[in-house]
């Protein structure tokens, strides 16, 4: 059976997945170098799909145009854990499945936060940068400890999230639609309503899927009801934000800072807040671990396998 890849740069840290997949028997083509991603034209990617029996994909758009070109296709295995890429509705239509690689990229998700966090806490950079002009200036930081660490979304990355940040001292609330009383114990945070989370963290992290319920989820009156110190961190989707409202709210003073690592379009090389110097903006790049690409590599590829073997795990499963 016939298996594309394009799923961006997979081959450069997928060996052990490529070798995982041909052991099965899979025929490969990889066009996981053409760095394909959610810009990319639908008709593209159906041609690059074409005629195979699987794909391992990234973040480019699997719709109903793409899968009416691609016949024989009985299954899209996404390398990562968002989905709204991904036409649920088109995939039953066409009765193709969608899986995607639980599990693994929560680690490294929740890493990205706490440096994140850690940036705005310390200064350390600038601190450097100061340093290396010849400069011999101490200021006090905010620090990390007993501030209040929101997380809007308490799934597998907010409860990671979790774990790092009460060692740090931190103390952690978290707003979500299916709240659970044993999460207090067992990750030592606390639930409390969106009004209140909006008024009293001092870090607020974005750590909900791209829906019609949560797309421009933060705007300009949210922002005003956040606390003037207060730090947003969007490692998310970019829709989730209005992101000219924040921008207002950065040069106007309403917030102190803003982490952003995900983005509208992207690639991105234009966002409004490009000229906010309290703004941290990373290329999408949360995942971005070695250890983490071989471990989402082989999920995705194991996802394949076990699929056609009648033996995929239920939770990886989204159609």
């Amino acid at each position: 059976m016939k298996l594309v890849i394009t799923a961006r740069d997979f081959s450069a840290t997928g060996a052990s997945a490529m070798a995982l997949l041909r052991e099965a028997g899979w025929e490969i083509t990889d066009y996981s170098g053409e760095s394909l991603g959610p810009g990319t034209d639908p008709a593209l990617v159906a041609e690059r799909i074409g005629g195979a029996d699987a794909a391992i994909i990234g973040l480019e758009p699997i719709n109903a145009a793409v899968l009416r070109r691609c016949p024989r296709l009985k299954i899209v295995s996404r390398r990562g854990i968002g989905y709204d890429s991904i036409d649920l509705a088109a995939c039953r239509t066409h009765g193709v499945a969608a899986v995607r690689a639980v599990g693994t990229v929560e680690a490294a998700v929740a890493e990205h936060v706490m440096a994140y966090v850690l940036h705005f806490a310390r200064h350390v950079a600038a601190q450097s940068a100061s340093m290396h002009r010849g400069e011999w200036c101490r200021t006090m930081m905010p620090g990390a400890k007993g501030r209040v660490l929101g997380l809007v979304g308490f799934g597998g990355i907010g409860k990671e999230i979790a774990r790092r940040a009460v060692p740090f001292g931190m103390e952690v609330r978290y707003f979500c639609r299916h709240p659970q009383a044993a999460w207090a114990e067992e990750y030592h945070v606390s639930y409390c309503d969106w009004d209140t989370l909006l008024s009293d963290s001092d870090y607020l992290s974005i750590n909900v899927p791209l829906t019609e319920r949560t797309r421009g989820m933060f705007g300009a009156e949210e922002f005003r009801r956040m606390k003037r110190e207060s730090v947003l961190i969007n490692i998310a989707r970019g829709p989730i934000v209005d992101v000219p409202a924040l921008r207002d709210a950065l040069l106007g003073g309403l917030l102190r800072g803003a982490a952003v690592d995900v983005f509208d379009s992207e690639p991105c090389t234009t966002s409004p807040l490009l000229d906010c110097p309290n703004a941290v903006l990373t290329p999408h790049t949360a995942t971005y671990t070695t250890e983490n690409f071989q471990a989402m590599n082989l999920a995705a590829a194991r996802n394949i396998i076990d699929f056609f073997a009648g033996t995929l795990n239920s939770a990886c499963r989204l159609v």
